[in-house]
C-alpha cells in the first residue's frame, strides 16, 4: 500500500521545528514527500494571521523543497477543525494509507482530543520522539497504545490503518510562539545580529521576506 505522510499544525509560521523531523520520519518510512496541513481553526488556539498567509508561507516552503507539499483539505472543511473528522475526509478520498505525524508532546495530550480513540480507524499514527526521550504517555493513552504500538515500518504496508508508530529524530526545541514573539522584538527595532541569526536559522529565508514583506506579528504578544 501507498503511503501518505501528513503533518498538521498551524504553521503560523512554519519552521524547520516542523519540516526537519517529519522529513526524517519520512525516510525512516521511505516515503518520498511530506504533505504540510494547515488546520482551519484549532479548537484550543486562537490564530494571529490570515489562512491566506500561512498557505502562502507553506507554499513558499514547499518551493525551497521538492519533498514538501501542501495539503489545504482542512481549510474546505466547517469549522471548528477536529483532526479526526479531517482525517476521515482524507480517508474517503484517497486509496493511500494516511500516515499522520505527531510530536511525542502531542501524543500525552492524545485523550483530550476530540474522538481521540478513533482515530486509528482513518490513519496510522507515527510519533515523533527523541531517541533519548523518557517515552511516558499517561495511563488512558498507554493502554490504548499497548495493542497497535510497533516499531517496525514495515506493518504499516499491510493494513490500511490502526498502528502507532515511534519514529526516533532529530526533534528541535522551539516553538511557533516563540518564533512569533522574536520577530516581533526583530520588527520594534531589535538589530542584534544573534536575533536576526536566530530567526534565519528556524525559519526559511523565503519564509522571513514574506514575513517581512506583509508586516506579520508586529504587535505579537
Amino acid at each position: 500500500m501507498a503511503l501518505k505522510a501528513i503533518l498538521g499544525g498551524t504553521f503560523n509560521p512554519p519552521h524547520y521545528g516542523h519540516i526537519t523531523p517529519a522529513l526524517n520520519a519520512s525516510e525512516t518510512l521511505a516515503i518520498d514527500s511530506v504533505y504540510l496541513m494547515p488546520c482551519k481553526l484549532p479548537p484550543h488556539k486562537s490564530v494571529s494571521v490570515s489562512e491566506k498567509h500561512r498557505v502562502n508561507m507553506i507554499n513558499l516552503c514547499c518551493e525551497e523543497n521538492p519533498k514538501l507539499h501542501a495539503e489545504l483539505i482542512e481549510l474546505s472543511l466547517p469549522s471548528p477543525s477536529y483532526t479526526v473528522k479531517t482525517l476521515r475526509e482524507l480517508n474517503s478520498q484517497t486509496d493511500e494509507t494516511i500516515c499522520f505525524l505527531i510530536g511525542a508532546d502531542s501524543l500525552y495530550n492524545l485523550d483530550k482530543w476530540y474522538e481521540w480513540e478513533c482515530l486509528l480507524a482513518y490513519c496510522h499514527l507515527i510519533v515523533m520522539r527523541r531517541d533519548d526521550e523518557n517515552f511516558a504517555p499517561p495511563p488512558a493513552v498507554a493502554d490504548w497504545l499497548k495493542p497497535v504500538v510497533t516499531r517496525d515500518a514495515a506493518q504499516l504496508h499491510q493494513r490500511k490503518n490502526g498502528h502507532v508508530l515511534l519514529v526516533d529524530t532529530p526533534l528541535k526545541a522551539i516553538s511557533s510562539t516563540q518564533l512569533r514573539n522574536t520577530i516581533t522584538q526583530k520588527n520594534a527595532g531589535a538589530l542584534d545580529k544573534a536575533v536576526q541569526d536566530f530567526i534565519e536559522n528556524w525559519i526559511p529565508n523565503s519564509v522571513i521576506d514574506y514575513i517581512d514583506a506583509n508586516q506579520l506579528y508586529i504587535e505579537e504578544r
